[in-house]
């Protein structure tokens, strides 16, 4: 913080001049050129006055001006923050003023004069010092015969103090990588085809099973182990499997807990998976989230869900449990998910899938992709990993004011994102501390082929708009 000056007013003093003699004693007659006769002193209008003559008043220099109030020194300015400025200079108080009829005796008390109008600007966002009162006046000499006084004036106050500097902070974004649990279904229903309701397993009702059905189970593993073995270090594969009993049980920790390195690990676990059982998916997006909240890294949560159809493990005090629907319950699961700041990417395997629409819309992602072939798998899979990990980005700490946040590329004013909660096209927080954000749309598609190359955050204060 640069340090305050004071601008001291200066101190107005008039001094006697020179007189000599003219013709005509009477009082104020004499002009005075080089010296006055004895018994006058050179006076008001160079005149020459009697010794005792009343005082006719003057004025004195004004006490020194306020301190202006500086930017909160507690507070360091933000690496691009501009540096603390003057925008005006205090100035001196208002002069005192003798009262009439002093003498060589009776001193008299000037008034004090005014302090300092305005204070210094702080950090860019920082307001100036208000005004202060000036002191109180000196004391006056008694000068004969009118001369003005030159007593000492008061000094000034001062200057008011001023609210936290916080300035304006850009830095560039930190590509973050992300947390993914996949949460996949390997319920009974995963062995039918994968575009129609007819089991691979059931030789009487798919003859040629062996050669032309293409089970949901084994399209997911093989387009699985693709983006598995190409994973990179943007995201951390974590699985857990629903169900974990052949009923409609959940295991309570993920079969593959998140972190670098996991994918391996993923695939050994389906690959060696026979589906079976009930479709608890209520319970396995529960049992997700209060996995993923126990994780302390800054990374961005997400959920992958990969099912292909209801819900059917409801249980209810009236009866319910496997077999019966429970789509209300999983729409309220995920949507607390998202309400946590985990967003859930919903793929849908199989034509069943007529619901899954608003388990996206419930999780923050807007729609499901729909899978009835192996290619649909793979191109879903890229789309969902390549958002969330080319478009998740760190923004180093929580904005000082989360509603005054600017995403710009490029270094111009011209490529801002808006700020879009409805995930279509902009940008929007992912995490419950404001600390991360991803890009939706066309920016996140600008940032993965190469258009934007660089990207920064602006954060300002509450109340000072960012231009």
């Amino acid at each position: 913080m640069r340090s305050l000056v004071a601008i001291i007013g200066l101190f107005a003093v008039t001094a006697a001049a020179a007189c000599g003699s003219n013709s005509g004693l009477e009082n104020g007659g004499l002009r005075c050129t080089s010296a006055c006769p004895d018994g006058y002193v050179c006076g008001t209008d160079n005149r020459c006055w009697p010794v005792g003559t009343p005082d006719v008043g003057g004025t004195s220099a004004g006490g020194s001006g306020g301190l202006g109030g500086g930017g909160d020194a507690a507070v360091p300015d933000g690496p691009s923050a501009e540096p603390d400025v003057p925008v005006a200079v205090s100035v001196g108080g208002a002069g005192g003023i003798i009262a009439a009829g002093g003498n060589v005796v009776d001193a008299t008390v000037f008034i004090g004069g005014t302090g300092g109008t305005t204070g210094w600007l702080g950090g860019a966002m920082s307001t100036g010092g208000g005004i202060t009162t000036g002191g109180t006046g000196g004391v006056g000499r008694g000068i004969d015969a009118g001369v003005a006084g030159a007593g000492s004036g008061g000094t000034g106050g001062v200057g008011g103090s001023v609210g936290p500097n916080c300035g304006l902070t850009t830095a560039n974004l930190i590509r973050q990588p992300a947390d993914l649990l996949l949460v996949l279904d390997k319920t009974g229903s995963m062995t039918s085809s994968i575009d129609s309701t007819t089991d691979c397993l059931t030789p009487a009702a798919y003859p040629d099973a062996g050669q032309s059905c293409q089970q949901r189970w084994t399209t997911m593993v093989s387009g699985l182990d693709v983006v598995l073995s190409g994973a990179s270090g943007e995201v951390n594969w974590g699985l857990q499997l629903f169900n974990s009993d052949g009923a409609c049980g959940v295991a309570a920790a993920p079969e593959v807990p998140i972190g670098p390195g996991s994918a391996a690990a993923i695939q050994a676990i389906i690959a060696a998976v026979t589906p079976n059982g009930s479709t608890p998916t209520r319970t396995a997006v529960n049992a997700a989230v209060t996995y993923l909240q126990t994780l302390t890294d800054t990374n961005g949560k997400y959920i992958l869900l990969a099912t292909d159809g209801e819900p059917n493990c409801l249980a209810t005090a009236g009866g319910g449990g496997s077999g019966t629907s429970d789509v209300a319950g999983t729409v309220a699961a995920i949507t607390a998910a998202a309400v946590a700041g985990i967003k859930v990417y919903v793929v849908g395997v199989g034509p069943e899938t007529g619901n899954l629409d608003n388990f996206a819309v419930a999780g923050g992602t807007g729609h499901y992709y729909p899978v009835l072939s192996p290619q649909d798998l793979n191109a879903a899979l890229a789309t969902i990993v390549g958002t969330v990990a080319s478009c998740t980005f760190s923004l180093g700490k929580a904005p000082p004011d989360p509603r005054n946040v600017v995403i710009q590329f490029n270094g111009d004013k011209g490529l801002r994102a808006p700020h879009d909660t409805t995930h279509a096209n902009g940008w929007d927080y992912t995490s419950s501390m404001d600390t991360t954000v991803q890009l939706y749309g066309s920016w996140c598609d600008k940032v993965t082929n190469g258009t934007y190359t660089s990207a920064e955050v602006l954060m300002g204060c509450q109340g000072s708009p960012i231009h």
